[in-house]
């Protein structure tokens, strides 16, 4: 392979990795809680688009291509459940798992069998003082949660979500599926303030569809162009081997 097909392939391959990005934002658009994914060259690609339009390729415009999060807060969208839960501000849920303590927006919540609360993932959400755990009668219509978090059973105070946040620093949680981040070491969480919780809320994706459905569009536009590309230049090759060894 010429120098110049390794270059375009290896646009390509960054092409597919921002095609697997959008297409994992679009399907997680109906996701509560969820954080699109985005690649470095996300604003830059319409340019490259347009260098190919004057029949350059990635050859003379490589691309370069790393992952962030974009933890912009999505819409609040109000849903009566007593176990919904949204964020509004900067923060994170925090529940724990036999790996440690992992991180949410998702504040879908719900009851396990032993009476603690739990995210959808059956993960057991902290409390500041440990797990949260139902009164044996008490009923999810009877829970209270105060926009600091504390819950309450009728008169009965039963705990306070242990709500978190990370400043600026917070782009380098690592997502660990199923809508939890977990953060890598040396990176320690604070208390979160001017945090407020929405009881009977949930906190919709921030994923903006209309504009992922345009980045697939461009995308799939620079892909052609450039498989084409390698295409001429193959057989380029092969006319230039047939006459050689004519």
């Amino acid at each position: 392979m010429t120098e110049a097909a390794k270059t375009i392939a290896s646009g390509l391959n960054g092409l597919m990795q921002q095609l697997d990005c959008v297409s994992h934002n679009v399907a997680n658009a109906g996701t509560a809680g969820f954080k699109k994914r985005i690649v470095s060259f996300q604003q830059e690609y319409r340019k490259h688009l347009e260098a190919m339009e004057g029949k350059r390729s990635l050859k003379s415009n490589p691309i370069e291509t790393s992952q962030a999060m974009d933890f912009a807060q999505g819409s609040l969208q109000e849903t009566h459940r007593p176990l919904d839960v949204a964020l509004d501000g900067r923060g994170f849920l925090t529940v724990q798992t036999p790996e440690g303590p992992l991180y949410t927006r998702n504040g879908c919540l719900r009851v396990n069998l032993l009476g603690q609360l739990v995210d959808l993932n059956g993960y057991i959400l902290a409390g500041e003082n440990g797990p949260i755990v139902l009164p044996p009668m008490a009923g999810e219509s009877d829970l209270q949660i105060a926009a600091d978090g504390t819950i309450s059973a009728g008169e009965a105070q039963i705990g306070r979500l242990q709500l978190v946040d990370f400043g600026e620093r917070q782009g380098q949680l690592v997502p660990a599926g199923m809508g939890v981040f977990r953060a890598p070491a040396g990176l320690n969480p604070a208390p979160a303030e001017g945090l407020s919780v929405r009881q009977g809320y949930q906190e919709q994706s921030n994923v903006q569809m209309v504009g992922e459905l345009v980045n697939m569009m461009t995308l799939s536009r620079l892909y052609e162009a450039n498989m084409n590309v390698m295409r001429r230049q193959r057989e380029n090759s092969q006319a230039i081997m047939s006459v050689v060894n004519s």
